[in-house]
């Protein structure tokens, strides 16, 4: 099993903290948010990660190269012209063998350990209960992810998938969660396992003061 780490977008939604710093290196609790997914990473005893970057991917690649390069293998996989979630992972992870691949949204915040991926398998994506009911982005029947009934779980932005599913769209450019994993929902193909973590998705200014309160 190996991982990915998507960090290639623009964090529009943090307005003036991101026109100088890519979101991936704004710091949480005094730790810039991709040193956390790395260290877990490292410490489930992950030995190869990718990293798609785009804007201000130097900074990136730079930090995490300078940071864990000696600790664990890094395929950093820049961007010239942002190809989507699922395009980005798809080019990332291209070098890597048949193995399962968990996917991991870069501004994310959380205290699940990440030992705890490799007691699944692919397709699967990691859930946790809506704040709101009907407030999620799908629901949860038998395991599934279902795109019927209330909307009462939200995605983590964890995710395990087989790099055969990824290949199986042509394209260079695609989304991950319409073009890839939303077929396999229609087709009851997309396993759903619920955490019960705490969780934050770091996508606005707002969560990111909290945290650092």
């Amino acid at each position: 099993m190996k991982a990915m780490i998507l960090a290639a977008g623009f964090g529009k939604r943090l307005g003036e903290l991101t026109k100088r710093k890519p979101k991936p290196l704004l710091e949480v609790k005094g730790k810039p948010l991709i040193d956390y997914h790395i260290e877990k990473l490292i410490f489930a005893g992950f030995k190869t990660i990718a990293i798609n970057t785009h804007y201000l991917g130097a900074q990136i690649s730079d930090h995490v190269i300078n940071n864990f390069g000696q600790k664990i293998e890094i395929h950093i996989s820049h961007e010239n012209q942002i190809l989507g979630t699922g395009g980005g992972i798809k080019k990332a992870v291209s070098s890597f063998g048949d193995e399962d691949i968990v996917v991991i949204n870069s501004d994310i915040y959380s205290d699940l350990d990440y030992r705890c991926f490799r007691n699944f398998s692919a397709n699967t994506l990691f859930v946790v209960p809506a704040n709101q009911p009907g407030s999620g982005d799908f629901y949860v029947e038998e395991k599934l992810i279902s795109l019927e009934g209330d909307k009462n779980y939200t995605w983590t932005g964890f995710s395990i998938i087989k790099k055969e599913t990824l290949n199986k769209n042509l394209n260079s450019s695609f989304h991950y969660w319409h073009d890839c994993l939303k077929p396999l929902a229609n087709n009851a193909k997309l396993n759903a396992e619920i955490l019960d973590i705490n969780w934050y998705d770091v996508g606005n200014a707002e969560t990111l003061k909290k945290l650092n309160y």
